[in-house]
């Protein structure tokens, strides 16, 4: 190792994190938005629609065991597997024996909290995804990434990069 290649390893702006691309725990939502395999899918149609989602992650145990997507609900809609109507799921028995377990789909896109925002974009763009579930090193999940928390830190770049260039 020459002198200028260890300089350059110990250098401290090539060591300190990019603040263009935090770590994922930085900029996610911290609550997981998730149901049980268990859960009808008219109550999924509404955790999607309160929660600003197109997936959710479903847990058994607090572990991941997959996703369900709102095109899968909505082709038991068309085929007349399920009757939506109105907005009190909370109140009344589900209105469709169609449950998670019957449209779910596998493996969950998950991630590491440590993890480089651009990387999980890449990874959720590559794999066609618009959840990624935020893991914990005890393999919990402690927080979601969606194409919302991706815009709101592209937004907060941009204004950033107006400040620096006014």
């Amino acid at each position: 190792m020459t002198d200028t290649s260890l300089a350059r390893s110990i250098d401290p702006d090539t060591l300190a994190p990019d603040a263009s691309d935090p770590i994922v725990a930085d900029v996610m939502r911290d609550d997981v938005v998730f149901c049980l395999p268990s859960t009808p899918i008219d109550a999924i149609a509404k955790l999607l629609a309160d929660n600003a989602l197109a997936e959710i992650v479903v847990l058994l145990d607090r572990r991941p065991v997959g996703y369900v997507q709102q095109e899968d609900i909505l082709d038991r809609l068309v085929a007349g597997d399920v009757v939506m109507f109105g907005s009190d799921f909370a109140m009344r028995p589900p209105a469709t024996d169609v449950q998670a377990r019957d449209v779910l789909r596998q493996p969950a896109l998950l991630v590491d909290e440590y993890q480089r925002a651009s990387e999980v974009i890449s990874l959720m763009a590559h794999h066609q995804r618009r959840l990624a579930v935020v893991m914990h090193e005890d393999e919990t999940p402690v927080g979601m990434f969606t194409p919302r928390e991706a815009a709101a830190r592209a937004a907060v770049m941009l204004a950033t990069q107006e400040r620096v260039h006014a």
